[in-house]
């Protein structure tokens, strides 16, 4: 498996994972925020304007869709809409990880932080046990 690795500021570089090594925190998140993060084209009913409906030039399809869940404001029917999407990318296209749980999850927000509302995931990938929190 890859992972994303900084190699200096505001530099990143990807690099195999060595299955001896304890820490594989980098990989998994890795594949977890590609996943999540890479934009899937928005239906035409969720957003009209073709120019503003994203997606990867090569897979529409690729990519949760979670982005355009972000552009409504965070109601109880939009943080379940995000739970859903969530687990079913990641079923989808990452099939190596089991016993996936995803659940929203609440902080109190100090001064200066935009959200304080994350998604968390846990699971595991080949035996190893996973935790990723990552921001709605």
């Amino acid at each position: 498996m890859l992972k994303l690795i900084q190699t200096g500021w505001c530099e990143f570089d990807l690099d195999f994972d060595d299955p001896a090594d304890e820490d594989t925190a980098a990989a998994l998140a890795t594949l977890v925020f590609a996943v999540l993060f890479t934009d899937q084209e928005a239906p035409s009913s969720r957003v009209a304007d073709p120019y503003d409906r994203r997606g990867w030039y090569k897979d529409a399809q690729a990519g949760s869709g979670l982005w355009h869940v972000h552009r409504q404001p965070l109601t109880p029917e939009a943080e379940r809409e995000a739970v859903a999407r969530v687990e079913m990318a990641l079923k989808e296209k990452a099939p190596a990880l089991t016993d996936l749980a995803v659940q929203v999850v609440r902080t109190s927000s100090p001064a200066g932080n935009i959200s304080s509302v994350y998604i968390e995931i846990s699971g595991a990938e080949n035996g190893r046990k996973f935790l990723i929190r990552a921001p709605l």
